[in-house]
């Protein structure tokens, strides 16, 4: 159990500290989920996927000033 702990405090830390990705301004990105799926034929566990395509856009916009009540 300890074992486990360990390794997995260790790619945390990697995984953390490791740069994320900075995408510019109408880059286009992409992310690919994959799901475990167990369906009623052989092999009966399956890999099913999910792509996501994006295109990066500025997330700071300008809002309408709020009005007082």
């Amino acid at each position: 159990m300890q074992l486990k702990f360990t390794l997995f405090a260790f790619a945390a830390l990697i995984a953390f500290t490791k740069p994320g990705v900075q995408a510019a301004e109408g880059d286009i990105l992409t992310a690919t989920k994959v799901f475990h799926t167990i369906v009623q034929q052989s092999p009966f566990l399956v890999d099913r996927t999910t792509t996501l395509v994006w295109t990066q856009s500025s997330s700071i916009s300008d809002s309408a000033t709020p009005t007082p009540n």
